[in-house]
């Protein structure tokens, strides 16, 4: 394959940017693919009655019609197909079943090349909720597709323990990249505002304040002086313990950036064997803002450390000035190992080696690869 006619369908459950964060991140992926390594994206959605922002090129269809739109779209060559999924942009029940179908008559057909971003797994719950009932559902969908793949990729390690188990396909794990920028070089700490960042969709900021409200003493002890609320439309306090809260809403990313290169802390509420999943984590440390969660814990989770790379009610009432700039570039230097560059380099390596060919991607790649993915072999 020439880098003239170099190409990847991406298959996602809709493509609705700045309102869908899928959408967000195989947009971005697109423009990174084919600014930094020649690789044309096109856009599939197998789901007809979803949203689509037509300044792309996006063929809709049913998932029974993937196999034959996906060969129309690459009719010389066999075509490299790259899935998100994400179960309930595609299900109800969040157990994409049909999809599956249609991935598995793909890897029979023996023409296409299959990568599969799980953005998601089965969800889980007490028996009281629908997730608990659901779940066993999900597990079934998810295996078959782990199986039908060539290469699985996710982003938390507790996602691809999991993949390992279910499929013999390599399982590559790059925690999200930021949706909202990424610094070269983050600020230095003292050069920060003291500014707490609330960011992100309206359900999850809502999440934030109640616990911000318990963490009186840690906010005093960081010397916050303002919080700033940047996402859709949602209820926020006027103040949190004394600390004034300034609503912004929806910023553009060029806007988002400059703030958070800026900002000394941003607040999520996440557990933490899940924050390699969060885009808005990613936002915070790809611009050296110290993340602070809600949540305490102990020992290490996908390379993250409460204390180190992050602050949590524990860690942030122990935190001085010395340390707190330590943690700002740790969780930037984590960051760096996986930012967009790595994501894209990663799917440029996978075509490369397919087709037999060592393009750039290889050698462009290198410095991403030596701190980026994690490779696990089920």
């Amino acid at each position: 394959m020439t880098a003239a006619d170099r190409q990847l369908i991406q298959v996602l459950p809709r493509l609705a940017p700045a309102r869908c964060g899928v959408s967000d991140h195989a947009v971005a992926l697109a423009a990174e693919l084919q600014a930094r390594f020649g690789i044309a994206s096109r856009f599939v959605v197998p789901n007809a009655g979803a949203p689509c922002d037509r300044a792309f090129s996006v063929t809709q269809c049913a998932p029974e019609q993937l196999t034959d739109v996906c060969a129309a779209l690459s009719p010389s060559r066999p075509a490299a197909i790259l899935v998100h999924l994400s179960g309930y942009g595609y299900a109800a029940d969040g157990a994409p079943a049909r999809l599956a179908d249609a991935i598995e008559r793909m890897k029979a057909c023996g023409g296409f090349r299959i990568a599969v971003f799980f953005h998601e797994l089965y969800a889980g719950g007490m028996p009281w909720t629908s997730a608990f009932w659901l779940a066993r559902r999900q597990k079934r969908v998810y295996r078959r597709i782990a199986r039908a793949c060539d290469l699985a990729v996710t982003s938390a390690e507790v996602f691809a323990r999991w993949l390992g188990g279910q499929t013999a396909a390599p399982v590559e794990r790059l925690p999200v990249f930021s949706q909202a920028g990424e610094g070269e070089a983050p600020v230095p700490f003292a050069e920060r505002e003291r500014t707490l960042v609330v960011f992100g969709l309206a359900g999850t900021r809502r999440k934030v304040y109640p616990e911000l409200a318990r963490l009186s003493g840690a906010l005093a002890r960081l010397d916050v002086r303002e919080i700033v609320d940047i996402g859709p439309v949602c209820v926020t306090p006027r103040a949190v313990n004394g600390i004034p809260v300034r609503s912004l809403g929806v910023l553009p990313v060029d806007e988002i950036d400059r703030r958070l290169t800026r900002a000394a802390f941003g607040a999520l509420a996440y557990a933490p064997n899940c924050l390699a999943k969060s885009g808005v984590f990613a936002a915070y440390t790809a611009h050296g803002v110290i993340p602070l969660v809600a949540q305490d814990f102990c020992g290490e989770f996908d390379g993250l450390r409460a204390g180190v790379h992050l602050l949590s009610p524990r860690t942030a009432r122990l935190a001085d000035g010395e340390a707190l700039a330590a943690c700002s570039r740790a969780g930037w230097q984590w960051y760096a190992g996986h930012r967009l560059r790595a994501h894209a380099a990663l799917y440029a390596r996978w075509l490369d080696a397919a087709d037999g060919t060592g393009t750039c991607a290889e050698q462009d790649s290198d410095r991403d690869s030596e701190q980026g993915g994690e490779r696990n072999h089920g």
